[in-house]
């Protein structure tokens, strides 16, 4: 069984500017905060600034339409990757996205910074 936490719509988190999406769609893989595929990317820099929403959760902006927040459910923290979308001027958590537990963020985490995903990234780049 996959243990799936709730989205909260509840809380507002307008606070998101929107960004025109890149008209040449690219791929960009830094880090987690910027694994980012077909949208303009927030940050060039590979770490943000945190931000919060109204029910406190830190989060940060992957694009215009995707982030990933840091939160607390039944008291484990868990890393959710999202889509959001707007619904009467308020930026919302849309269905798509998938939340890690903290074990699977540091492995994912690991690999990133490994170098392993960017040299497989490099490795299917070089057969086009």
């Amino acid at each position: 069984t996959t243990f799936r936490p709730p989205i909260p719509h509840q809380f507002d988190m307008s606070a998101t500017a929107e960004k025109p999406e890149s008209a040449k769609k690219r791929k960009v893989v830094e880090t987690v905060a910027n694994v980012v595929e077909g949208e303009e990317t927030v940050a060039d820099s590979k770490s943000q600034a945190v931000q919060r929403n109204d029910a406190g959760e830190a989060y940060f902006e992957l694009s215009s339409k995707r982030r990933v927040t840091v939160r607390s459910w039944k008291g484990k923290v868990l890393f959710d990757i999202r889509e959001v979308y707007e619904k009467d001027g308020k930026i919302l958590p849309g269905k798509k996205g998938i939340s890690l537990s903290e074990e699977q963020y540091e492995i994912l985490r690991d690999t990133i910074k490994s170098g392993a995903i960017d040299r497989e990234v490099e490795a299917l780049k070089s057969k086009k």
